[in-house]
């Protein structure tokens, strides 16, 4: 196992009995805004990374004495498609290091680019809220010791309320054994030219948007991980505090959903691995599919530009390749169409 050491912190890959305790640094720091949020891996940050990967690691910085995690860097590795070819891709998240702690970061790259080149990864790529200047500013230096940090993508989460009004001339409805040749290749028509869709092994519980003709112009599916990878709210702003103490029907008249208590794990699903004709059709998918979800609302995330008018809830992102060689050709990638998985972050 690669380690390093200094006079006073170890940087090492975390094991399975490390879970506990970065699951706990995780939720140490809250992301500000008019919703405050938690990202949280409950009950063990090492079993959760490891979830729906190729591979994952979890890079962490440890008190020499004390043995206390301090900081905490998440790596996994997924087969995606980039310009109609299969690729490992790596994902960096949950970079969380403890306000009373001076950890040498670029020890911890070290670590993960070893595993990143192990692993024949062929980008890498993160995600920083546009709230979250002080990361930005942080990964944006240009340094020889880190990584090159370069802006390919913004990204936006929408909330949407369940049972949205809609009319439409199409069905939305759950893909059935006789839809089967059709999605596939629906799926493989439109990632042709997309960069970081997740390769897909099961098509089962995917729901499909289809006309008179029984063409498909939609897909995606209902993600629920929230056994694994949690939401929590740890703070309103003022306006959402209003809006929280409205009845459940003004809030509906308003588009927004029922607004969970502070500090509970929000249930919830992601509207997931979506792909459409148009945006005419992703609205009319959108609307019918909050038909279909178990909870008050549901989330999707994507890096194209959209107006939702009934999505009155939205965080930002930008979207960010770690060139470890910095020699990738950034405003070639950028032809490409960026596909950004929510449940994937």
């Amino acid at each position: 196992m690669t380690q390093y050491i200094n006079k006073k912190y170890i940087y090492e890959q975390a094991d399975i009995s490390d879970g506990g305790e970065i699951s706990a640094l995780l939720e140490k720091t809250a992301f500000n805004g008019d919703i405050s949020l938690v990202y949280a891996k409950r009950p063990n940050a090492v079993i959760s990374a490891d979830k729906d990967c190729e591979k994952s690691m979890i890079v962490i910085g440890r008190d020499a004495d004390t043995r206390e995690i301090k900081g905490a860097g998440i790596c996994q590795i997924f087969k995606m498609i980039v310009r109609g070819k299969e690729e490992n891709i790596a994902y960096l998240g949950g970079l969380r290091i403890d306000k009373n702690a001076a950890l040498n970061i670029p020890a911890s790259y070290k670590i993960l680019e070893k595993f990143i080149k192990e692993n024949k990864v062929k980008y890498t790529y993160t995600t920083i809220l546009e709230d979250n200047i002080y990361a930005q500013k942080m990964l944006e230096k240009k340094r020889k010791i880190m990584p090159y940090y370069q802006k390919i993508a913004y990204y936006t989460v929408n909330i949407f309320p369940s049972k949205i009004k809609y009319k439409s001339n199409y069905i939305c409805k759950q893909a059935s054994l006789s839809d089967t040749d059709k999605l596939i290749q629906f799926i493989k028509n439109k990632t042709k030219n997309i960069m970081f869709f997740p390769v897909i092994n099961d098509i089962q519980n995917f729901y499909i948007l289809k006309d008179k003709n029984e063409n498909i112009l939609c897909c995606g599916k209902l993600w629920e991980q929230t056994d694994y990878k949690q939401l929590i709210i740890t703070k309103y702003s003022l306006k959402y505090q209003f809006l929280k103490k409205l009845s459940n029907p003004v809030l509906k008249l308003l588009n927004y959903p029922q607004f969970p208590n502070e500090n509970e794990v929000i249930k919830y699903q992601t509207l997931s691995y979506v792909l459409y004709e148009n945006n005419i059709c992703l609205k009319d998918f959108i609307k019918q599919i909050s038909h279909f979800t178990n909870y008050d609302f549901f989330v999707y995330g994507s890096a194209d530009v959209h107006k939702f008018d009934f999505s009155p809830i939205k965080y930002k992102s930008y979207v960010y390749l770690a060139d470890w060689d910095k020699n990738i050709n950034i405003e070639e990638l950028k032809q490409n169409k960026i596909y950004i998985e929510c449940g994937l972050l």
